[in-house]
């Protein structure tokens, strides 16, 4: 496992102010938050440590939350958080945990959803059209983009035990999942992944659940605060086109979030 620089410090932003911790998306990756505007605050990236790994972690979702707590506090000892992450499913049991633990000297006041969809893609047989690998990873090496997608197929397995967990007709549901989680602001994609047209109209399957809202209805909690839109697709929310809006609006989801 690789714990060289992380977390990063991305943004100093003002010190005194509740820091965001911006944890990797499905990929490992934390790219893309390079490319944020000024946030306003402290800002730390997390990037999964098992990336380069050619055998899957052990542990599925809650591993990364236990290990993350403790690269969190590594930083940040004590005090107020907010954060953002794969799925929204790490960010949400983060504050489940610490909430959990009354001995916790650390608090997530609030989840920013950077279009963060509830991790549901359809019965067994559902079809997805084919992941567009160029448009989103036409310029990594080819080595990168084998870990990254191999990554992101590890991760969409933690997603289905994830939902397991996490599904609201479930039944009575006990334990940590039981526990309301951080109030949150989803900033939500209004447009498609580009993908090959189908007979079946098939969408990628990051998109099953665009049409409703991401799908959080499903969620036995209701935590989201707010929805705001932003006119691009999953994978284009950090373009140069589009980067500055979605900054402003992670900007203001922290600032609402965190009341400071």
């Amino acid at each position: 496992m690789d714990k060289k620089s992380n977390p990063a410090l991305l943004q100093k932003g003002e010190p005194s102010r509740v820091p965001l911790f911006l944890i990797h998306d499905a990929g490992g990756g934390i790219y893309n938050y390079y490319k944020l505007e000024n946030i306003g605050r402290p800002v730390y990236t997390i990037y999964n440590p098992w990336f380069r790994n050619e055998n899957k972690w052990e542990g599925g979702a809650m591993m990364f939350v236990e290990e993350y707590i403790k690269l969190i506090k590594s930083v940040v000892p004590k005090g107020d958080i907010l954060g953002w992450s794969l799925g929204g499913q790490l960010g949400i049991d983060i504050g489940r945990v610490l909430a959990q633990n009354s001995r916790s000297r650390i608090r997530v006041v609030g989840v920013v959803m950077i279009d963060t969809l509830y991790p549901y893609w359809g019965p067994p047989k559902t079809v997805h059209a084919e992941f567009p690998v160029d448009l989103v990873l036409g310029n990594c090496p080819p080595d990168m983009k084998e870990e990254i997608l191999r990554c992101t197929q590890w991760s969409k397995q933690d997603s289905l035990e994830w939902v397991d967990r996490n599904w609201k007709d479930k039944g009575e549901i006990e334990g940590i999942e039981a526990e309301e989680p951080p109030p949150a602001v989803l900033l939500y994609a209004t447009k498609y992944i580009p993908v090959e047209k189908s007979r079946n109209g098939a969408v990628a399957m990051t998109d099953y659940l665009r049409h409703a809202k991401g799908g959080w209805d499903l969620f036995p909690h209701q935590f989201i605060s707010a929805t705001w839109e932003l006119p691009a697709h999953h994978f284009g929310l950090f373009d140069k086109t589009i980067v500055k809006e979605t900054s402003e609006k992670i900007r203001r989801a922290c600032d609402l979030l965190a009341e400071d």
